[in-house]
């Protein structure tokens, strides 16, 4: 049951962070955009800020800003330090205080978690604590000599200084998640002798000298904190606990920080640090900050994240005193307005976050961050609030929408909310498409709130959803639209047709009983595990968390023979991208169920399939009773390629019955025509 917002009084009492005020206790920490422009910030952040300001939002935090040349890892990363930086912060600092928002900088060096090659114009050494690579980008970084601390240092200063004079609130230095002074007090990362590693105090003197040097250039003008990881899960190896204890204590005894942004994880561990979907229980950083408010106390005030996906959790949270600020980041990466919808009573309208980690997949990708279910995320100066155009009086229109997919669903609550008059049809008994299978898969039951996003509007813009219904040409013609939109969506193919045997047009054997679809796959094996029998091989090309998903199905339900198998380098090498992979591959591999990257099927013949290396390695054959096809979809076109001509005033056709995509592709096609027709 969803809490009043305004009886959650804990978070809307204002909160000063030394010489900022804030309205309330809700904010969104730095997060990665990847919208620079000439290593600036661009207009994209200043519209993506600004939205989340109108929202609501009492404090926000820049993305990370490079404060040095050796620290910036991102095609498309913003630096700090060059006094070109201050016109566009300026006008970020315009942008969000015209709603009462308070908009702090992350000030960042990236140390090992870099490439020296990254930038065509600037190839140099990565700088680091100790010459410790990166897990993630494997390159020996140099261990920074007395010099380059002391440049480090003055540019950090350069850094704050800008960010002052173009009247912004503060300055965060990063010293957390395996960056560059998080590595200095990381054990995984300082091997030190000198007197910038060993004791606590060693560990922590870079960060107080940072500190110092950014007092020197901007006194008490503006706030000034420090981000720290509480615990890098490495156990003995990394930042235990204990160590951010003793870290935190001697960091808010040099007097110099009003705040500390408490996160978790670093580069070893960054599938805790963004927890994908179900994997973590929300709020789980909260232990962590409590622990550092009682060890900092009237030196400075404690901010922490953690999967926070509620007010009223993160009322709860400051309400025991845990912190006091809460970050509920990634909720209003889905929905800017997350804050203001909830203080307005419009709870029904807000996009809630499912943990798709889309966002993150894009950064991995280092591509420009939105979000799979909100298209206005990175694209609030077209389709921001206020956007939204209303029809004339007297061009409503009657709208078909043919299936209620993830394309379907969306284009419906658009166009009904611009004031056309929209019924959804579906041959299937709920809505959500694809969306339902995916959900019945283990840890997949956020896929719900992708659906609740979607379909939850609709009642309230009288939108008219029929399920069960077959459509055909003879029905449409007969309702008299004047438009009609096939979202019909895409079926999996089960012939085995792949570009990596392009003189084929499907696997040899492929015609037989045994060989199925992986949706058909599915669907047979909630029903009843061992209907596959005991002997299953899947075939996958998706690189997704599907084909693990079926196979966990299957294994959990006593099928003792598993075998996933692709001709891709690595089973399932998108779930890496959305950092399901550490969660996942021991689940997997802990069942039994056998992984085989860079192979293929050569053909099945009865209940055996050979299997071959596609580098030319020796071939073997296996044992089956069901060899499941995991590669691609084809649209269902029929409904589209029947009336296209026919006749129709107004007919368009979106998302996967076009060409099967990622979910993000369609709902964004849901968005576009919703605006449109």
């Amino acid at each position: 049951m969803t809490t009043n917002a305004a009886d959650l009084k804990h978070i809307w009492q204002p909160l000063d962070i030394g010489p900022v005020r804030v309205d309330h206790r809700v904010m969104a920490t730095g997060h990665t955009q990847l919208y620079g422009v000439d290593e600036l910030i661009s207009d994209r952040h200043v519209a993506y800020y600004r939205e989340r300001a109108m929202g609501g939002a009492s404090m926000l935090i820049l993305e990370q800003q490079a404060a040095h040349p050796s620290g910036m890892n991102y095609d498309q990363g913003c630096v700090a330090w060059e006094p070109r930086v201050v016109p566009m912060y300026a006008k970020l600092a315009d942008a969000v205080h015209e709603f009462g928002t308070k908009q702090m900088v992350q000030l960042f060096c990236c140390g090992a978690q870099g490439l020296s090659t990254m930038f065509v114009d600037r190839f140099r050494p990565l700088w680091a604590a100790s010459p410790i690579p990166s897990a993630i980008y494997n390159e020996r970084p140099k261990a920074m000599e007395k010099d380059d601390i002391r440049e480090l240092v003055e540019y950090f200063g350069r850094s704050a200084f800008n960010v002052m004079t173009a009247g912004l609130d503060g300055v965060e230095i990063h010293a957390a998640h395996s960056q560059l002074l998080g590595e200095f007090l990381s054990p995984a990362f300082n091997k030190r002798t000198d007197e910038y590693g060993g004791s606590v105090e060693n560990m922590c003197r870079i960060v107080i000298e940072v500190g110092e040097e950014i007092r020197r250039q901007v006194g008490n003008e503006i706030a000034v904190g420090a981000r720290l990881s509480a615990d890098e899960f490495l156990g003995e190896s990394g930042i235990r606990s204990d160590d951010f204890e003793a870290q935190i204590d001697v960091l808010a005894g040099s007097g110099l920080f009003d705040f500390f942004d408490i996160s978790g994880g670093g580069y070893h561990t960054l599938h805790i640090a963004v927890a994908p979907m179900n994997a973590q229980p929300e709020g789980f950083l909260a232990p962590y900050a409590e622990r550092a408010k009682e060890i900092v106390g009237h030196r400075g005030k404690i901010f922490v994240v953690g999967r926070i996906l509620s007010l009223e959790l993160a009322n709860e949270i400051v309400g025991k005193g845990q912190a006091d600020m809460v970050a509920m980041t990634r909720a209003q990466i889905a929905d800017p307005h997350h804050i203001r919808k909830r203080r307005e009573g419009q709870s029904d309208e807000i996009t809630n976050c499912a943990g798709i980690n889309f966002c993150v997949e894009r950064l991995v990708d280092n591509r420009e961050v939105t979000c799979a279910l909100n298209p206005v995320t990175g694209r609030e100066a077209q389709w921001g609030e206020g956007t939204l155009e209303p029809v004339r009086s007297g061009e409503e229109k009657k709208v078909a929408v043919v299936g209620a997919g993830p394309a379907g669903l969306k284009l419906a609550g658009l166009a009904a909310k611009r004031g056309h008059k929209v019924t959804v049809f579906d041959q299937a008994d709920e809505p959500g498409g694809n969306f339902n299978l995916i959900k019945q898969l283990p840890t997949r039951s956020g896929w719900q709130i992708a659906i609740d996003n979607l379909t939850r509007p609709l009642e309230a813009l009288g939108v008219d959803c029929q399920q069960g219904v077959e459509v055909t040409p003879a029905s449409l013609e007969a309702g008299d639209w004047d438009a009609v939109v096939v979202a019909t969506g895409a079926t999996w193919i089960g012939s085995g047709d792949s570009p990596y045997r392009p003189e084929r047009e499907s696997i040899p054997g492929a015609e037989q009983d045994n060989v199925i679809d992986v949706g058909a796959a599915i669907r047979r094996a909630l029903d009843d595990p061992a209907s596959l029998g005991q002997r299953v091989v899947i075939l996958d090309e998706t690189a997704g968390y599907l084909p693990l998903g079926l196979a966990e199905i299957l294994a959990d339900g006593g099928v003792t023979q598993i075998e996933v198998v692709t001709p891709q380098l690595l089973v399932g090498e998108d779930t890496m991208k959305s950092l399901d992979m550490t969660y996942l591959f021991p689940r997997v591999v802990g069942k039994g169920i056998a992984l085989t990257s860079q192979h293929f099927v050569e053909k099945i013949d009865g209940d055996t399939v050979e299997l071959y290396d596609v580098w030319g390695g020796p071939r073997r054959s296996v044992d089956v009773d069901t060899l499941v096809l995991s590669q691609f979809k084809e649209p269902n076109d029929a409904l589209w390629q029947s009336i296209r001509h026919n006749g129709f005033k107004e007919v368009h056709r979106i998302g996967d019955c076009v060409a099967p995509r990622k979910p993000a592709a369609v709902v964004y096609e849901g968005e576009q025509l919703g605006r449109e027709i």
